[in-house]
């Protein structure tokens, strides 16, 4: 199990934070410490699009399952929604006190989840004029620094250590305690019952949301203890970045209490992995079961496959 750099892409200045696949997998959104947002072509390389407005640091982003649609978060306590092919700002959203670290949507785009430092989850819904949050979600005891949306539930990892899965249909809220500062949530292309969690212990712990929230594997090997470093899976494979500098891999097995160390690490980078993503095909297409998207610390973009 393991990966080669196929290219590098640049563009920022400073930590990259960010980065994430659109939905074709073809274009790169990535979002940085020099408070710019950048679209470039994931086979290439080449820069697509700038998108410039935040006043600090981005610190997260999302899109749209159509890929028409851009949202985007960060220290300026802004959320703002793009409209990706013109680069224009659809809607600034304000709400939150303090930065905001994460941010999901809807497959179609007309719900924007936005979780923050402030300890509270924001739902906007798009199609309404008003500007101020749908909700207000305030059960989070710190601040909320990893969000997933599917079609029903929002799913909030906080540093509080716990995560919460919040039901929209049903309006209620499932709370796992996991013992240790949370800072990335992902759920497995294929198995939406399983949540990967990052937490700040050193771990990845992989919840069993069917079966109560029980944590039926865990993976260690990298280093996750003072920075919100992001995690993925997809139904055969964990990936995470470090503070160490080094992309981790891991096999997916069910081990109960055991702990798994890592399968192999890539090194490309120089500082800390912020964040790595898989491919959005990585489950469904043999050729791209190891492309993935990491961030550094360094200012670089990398892609692997």
């Amino acid at each position: 199990m393991g990966a080669r750099v196929l290219q590098r892409i640049g563009g920022h200045t400073g930590s990259v934070n960010t980065a994430i696949f659109d939905t074709t997998g073809d274009y790169v959104v990535s979002g940085g410490q020099d408070k710019r947002i950048l679209l470039s072509n994931a086979n290439t390389g080449r820069q697509v699009q700038s998108y410039d407005g935040h006043g600090w640091a981005v610190q997260g982003v999302a899109i749209s399952q159509d890929g028409s649609q851009l949202a985007s978060c960060g220290g300026d306590r802004m959320v703002f929604v793009w409209d990706i092919s013109t680069a224009q700002i659809k809607r600034k959203l304000t709400g939150h006190q303090q930065r905001v670290d994460c941010v999901a949507s809807s497959k179609d785009g007309t719900i924007v989840a936005s979780g923050s430092f402030d300890k509270t989850v924001c739902i906007w819904d798009m199609r309404a004029a008003p500007r101020s949050p749908l909700q207000v979600l305030k059960e989070s005891k710190d601040g909320v620094a990893s969000l997933v949306m599917t079609d029903s539930e929002i799913i909030a990892g906080s540093i509080d250590n716990c995560v919460r899965t919040y039901d929209i249909r049903m309006a209620r809220v499932i709370e796992d305690s996991l013992g240790s500062p949370v800072v990335s949530v992902a759920i497995p292309n294929s198995q939406t019952s399983m949540l990967a969690v990052g937490c700040m212990d050193n771990t990845i712990q992989l919840l069993d949301r069917s079966n109560g929230g029980n944590v039926v594997a865990t993976f260690a090997g990298h280093k996750c203890a003072e920075y919100r470093i992001q995690c993925d899976a997809n139904k055969k494979m964990v990936v995470s970045g470090s503070e160490d500098g080094f992309v981790y891999l891991w096999g997916v097995v069910t081990s109960g209490d055991k702990v798994t160390q890592y399968t192999s690490r890539l090194s490309g980078h120089t500082g800390i992995v912020n964040s790595v993503r898989l491919h959005p095909q990585s489950d469904s297409n043999p050729e791209k079961a190891f492309v993935m998207v990491s961030a550094g610390s360094n200012g670089s973009v990398i892609i692997w496959g």
